[in-house]
């Protein structure tokens, strides 16, 4: 591994099940198509512990390490994961890289000698021009698209311009599938990259439009290669888009359209699942969709409140939102609910249409048919998004960058939410206690699950 690299998916308290980080698998992907040598380390898919990952790495430590900071919640554990690299004696150039780090990197790297650099924005370019530079010895600040520290100062690099055609990339290196597929049924897929919503919450359209590159999509074609190689490879049927959102207005239906009738016309007989919005649902394109394999959908509801949709930036009714579910329902597509119960302006009354909202759900989709939904998701001020922003200007925000949180404005709202999130984790105890666990997999429809012991 000396005069390598490794990419590190670290262990997330937050992540009860093993999932492909399909983002470094591009990026490893697409140095090694160059002639470099790069390892992927996904911690909890080898069954390993910290401390032994940690001696592995000690033990024969890379030019460059890369460590994937996935979600805003898990900054903590990643940082921790370096720190303890540093204390093991490790001296190579670590990058963190992901949508949080790209816009806290000011934060990350003046509280975080650990680090020595964030990439901002994608980072197949960046990291390999990085290892690239580490190797030759050059100056890396030469490197476009990172934020690093320059003679006492944080400084950033020029901004390096976003892969405009994603079909020259390689496929991602599937080396932790294997892993996986011990564990689920399914594999991850990625066929666009951005999001046309500017939902208020998210910091995914503030991040692809921070870099110039709000929505990209792959070829059909491309897509569908991907996919039978992995059926070929290895035996997989069943795979998620991990997009942001799959459909993107009038080029994402003629597109969708256009995938389904390459899955059809090649025969690929598989079942997969999509992630969109609302106000993309359309019966006779869902339904040229299902008759390609589409199995499931995960909905961005968000809420069932009108004012809390428009908080939400939704651009959307809940007529609008239960025309969608009712296609889906009726088309007997599976679908699995975003929502976010709890937010810092909610009302008594967003909570009590809410309610009235997911009863009505209930009522009108068959059993099985639908996801498992939390009562009591609150809110994340995530970096970035326009709602953080919303609550640093009204003096709202608490917490730091490690984990911003906020007072209800409303008290009855804040009573209502300690009350409910109170006797769901005595629900959630005693169902761990119990070893009935089985609503952790009920996202997905029950043949897609992986039985205890298979």
């Amino acid at each position: 591994m000396g005069c390598g690299a490794l990419l590190i998916h670290p262990l997330y308290s937050k992540m009860r099940d093993i999932n492909e980080n399909i983002g470094i698998g591009y990026i490893a992907s697409y140095s090694r198509a160059k002639g470099k040598e790069v390892e992927i380390l996904d911690i909890a898919a080898r069954g390993w512990t910290e401390k032994k990952a940690v001696e592995y790495i000690c033990g024969d430590p890379p030019v460059l390490i890369g460590i994937s900071i996935l979600f805003q919640e898990g900054a903590v554990e990643a940082l921790d994961f370096a720190r303890r690299l540093r204390k093991g004696g490790v001296k190579s150039h670590i990058i963190v890289g992901g949508i949080y780090p790209s816009f806290e990197y000011e934060n990350l790297l003046k509280n975080h000698p650990e680090i020595d650099s964030v990439c901002i924005g994608e980072g197949e370019e960046t990291f390999y021009y990085l290892l690239e530079s580490l190797i030759k010895n050059t100056d890396v600040s030469a490197v476009e698209g990172l934020a690093l520290r320059k003679e006492g100062r944080i400084v950033t690099t020029p901004r390096r311009a976003p892969l405009m055609d994603l079909d020259m990339l390689p496929f991602p290196a599937r080396d932790v599938l294997p892993f996986t597929l011990g564990h689920k049924t399914y594999a991850s897929v990625v066929s666009s990259r951005g999001c046309y919503g500017r939902c208020s919450f998210c910091s995914v359209s503030g991040f692809f439009s921070s870099i110039g590159a709000r929505y990209r999509y792959r070829n059909p074609e491309r897509v569908a290669d991907e996919i039978e190689s992995l059926v070929q490879g290895f035996g997989v049927t069943r795979f998620t888009f991990d997009d942001a959102n799959f459909l993107d207005g009038r080029t994402g239906t003629d597109r969708a359209l256009d995938f389904a009738r390459v899955l059809t016309e090649r025969g690929l007989q598989i079942e997969y699942s999509i992630q969109c919005r609302c106000d993309s649902i359309e019966r006779e394109l869902f339904k040229t969709l299902k008759a390609s394999g589409l199995a499931r959908v995960y909905l961005g509801v968000e809420s069932g409140s009108q004012p809390q949709l428009d908080r939400y930036r939704k651009g959307v009714s809940v007529e609008q939102v239960f025309r969608a579910l009712e296609i889906l329902t009726d088309l007997g597509i599976f679908v699995q609910m975003g929502f976010i119960m709890f937010d810092p302006y909610a009302t008594v009354d967003d909570i009590s249409a809410n309610q009235q909202f997911l009863a009505k759900v209930k009522a009108m989709v068959p059993e099985g048919q639908l996801g498992y939904l939390s009562p009591t998701t609150k809110l994340i001020p995530l970096s970035g998004s326009e709602y953080m922003e919303k609550l640093k200007d009204d003096g709202r925000l608490k917490g730091n960058y490690l984990g911003y949180t906020y007072d209800f404005a409303d008290k009855k709202t804040s009573l209502l939410y300690n009350v409910s999130s109170t006797s769901a984790s005595i629900l959630w105890g005693a169902k761990r206690f119990l070893k009935d666990t089985g609503s952790e997999k009920e996202g997905f429809p029950r043949h897609w699950q992986k039985a205890q012991g298979e």
